[in-house]
């Protein structure tokens, strides 16, 4: 099961972006870690390494606020932290293409964790542009 879990982890964490191997590590310790605090089910996060959207709950939504928020992605009120989201994924992508998919994808939901589900499933949309 912890072997299941920890791929669910990585395949939520991954699946909008490519990552370096150091954020493909941090990302599963965050994943893992979320996945208890939340509890979400592993199954729910390979849906959404998938694309997969459809049944995505408020856990789900705020699995994605998790591990966001875990990786300085985004702050504990919901708000997208646009320097550390551009540094980051500007490591191994080019710059003004991350700062046009995050201007796009900076979409305010209900909450916090629907703000956070938002921006990932936007990023996970818009990433074939940008690999």
């Amino acid at each position: 099961m912890k072997f299941f879990v920890a791929i669910a982890v990585v395949a939520l964490a991954t699946g909008a972006w490519a990552l370096t191997i150091e954020q493909q590590k941090k990302a599963e310790a965050y994943g893992a870690e979320c996945v208890k605090s939340v509890g979400i089910a592993p199954e729910s996060a390979i849906k959404l390494k998938k694309g997969d959207f459809s049944s995505a709950d408020d856990k789900t939504k705020c699995f994605s606020k998790c591990v966001l928020e875990k990786a300085g992605f985004m702050n504990a009120q919901g708000e997208i932290q646009e320097k550390t989201v551009i540094d980051k994924l500007s490591i191994d992508h080019d710059r003004s293409k991350v700062e046009a998919t995050l201007k796009k994808c900076s979409q305010k939901g209900v909450n916090p964790c629907d703000t956070a589900f938002k921006a990932y499933t936007c990023f996970y949309n818009t990433k074939a542009g940008l690999v």
